[in-house]
C-alpha cells in the first residue's frame, strides 16, 4: 500500500491514471468531454487526499487482520510483504476509490451506482496497477 501511495504523488502515474479514467468516464457517461474532464479530475483530487490517509491505513489492517487474526506466519508461513497481502492491499485501494468515485459520480451526475460500479472497477485497477507498477 506505500507503494501504491508513493505512485499517486508521481506527476506521470496521475496523469496516465487520469487520461485513463477520463476515456471510462467520457465513454460510459455518455457527456461532453469538458465536464468528463471537469468530473475525472475533481474525483481523483477526491480519492487522492482520501488515499493518502486511507491507503496505508488498508494496508496496515491486512497486516493486521492476516497476521494477528489469523496469524497467518505461524500457521502458514506468511509474513509480512508475502504476495497475498500485496494483493489485499490492491484489491482494498481499488474498491475504496471505487467506492469513493461511485458516490462522486452519483452526487453529480446523477448516475445509480450499479450503472458505474463494474467500469469504475476496471479504470481503478488499471489506474492503481499503474501506481504499483511504476514503484515495484
Amino acid at each position: 500500500s506505500l507503494y501504491i501511495t508513493k505512485g499517486m504523488l508521481s506527476i506521470k502515474v496521475i496523469l496516465l491514471g487520469l487520461l485513463i479514467e477520463l476515456f471510462f468516464v467520457k465513454y460510459f457517461t455518455k457527456i461532453d468531454w469538458k465536464k468528463a474532464s471537469i468530473i475525472t479530475v475533481l474525483m481523483n483530487l477526491i480519492t487522492t487526499v482520501l488515499g493518502i490517509m486511507f491507503i496505508p491505513l488498508s494496508g496496515l489492517g491486512s497486516e493486521f487482520v492476516f497476521d494477528f487474526v489469523f496469524h497467518a506466519y505461524d500457521k502458514f508461513g506468511i509474513g509480512s510483504f508475502h504476495w497475498s497481502h500485496w494483493l489485499i492491499s490492491y484489491l482494498l485501494v481499488i474498491f475504496i476509490n471505487t467506492f469513493i468515485e461511485g458516490l462522486f459520480i452519483k452526487l453529480t451526475l446523477k448516475l445509480k451506482p450499479k450503472k458505474t460500479f463494474w467500469w469504475l472497477l476496471i479504470a481503478n485497477s488499471i489506474s492503481v496497477f499503474i501506481c504499483f507498477l511504476f514503484y515495484v
